[in-house]
């Protein structure tokens, strides 16, 4: 299932029992997470280069083009880099919604079959010393 699906079918399915709000936050952590993929993932994959300007001739991004399988391994990236340097966010956002919405679609990702993980494996992508002491000592 390409990632683009997979973000899609997540949000559809917590839209239905998330307060209106909170339905919010899930979808703007999902869109950064595609932004991220889009911008990093390309790294991590082999002739990521190239594979990036034959996306762009066509128009299309990393989520449309790549499986589910890449979710889980760019993760780390998302929550470690990604959200502390390049979101502008407040503490409460960085710090607990991101992880949480990251873990919600990993937990959700499990059930549908799609990733192999235990919630150990899930705590530890998502709440990793890394992330939390580079964002304390960007002094957010």
């Amino acid at each position: 299932m390409c990632i683009k699906d997979v973000f899609e079918q997540f949000l559809s399915e917590q839209e239905s029992k998330l307060a209106p709000k909170t339905s919010r936050d899930y979808a703007s952590v999902i869109d950064l997470f595609a932004n991220q993929l889009d911008g990093y993932a390309w790294n991590n994959i082999d002739n990521g280069d190239r594979a990036y300007e034959k996306a762009q001739k066509q128009g299309k991004s990393f989520i449309d083009l790549y499986d589910h399988t890449h979710i889980e391994e760019n993760v780390g990236e998302f929550l470690d880099y990604f959200v502390p340097r390049k979101v502008i966010a407040g503490n409460d956002f960085i710090l607990k919604t991101c992880p949480r919405v990251i873990r919600k679609l990993l937990k959700w990702m499990r059930d549908q079959h799609l990733v192999d993980v235990t919630n150990d494996d899930i705590k530890e992508m998502c709440e990793n010393q890394l992330w939390e002491d580079t964002v304390r000592d960007m002094g957010l």
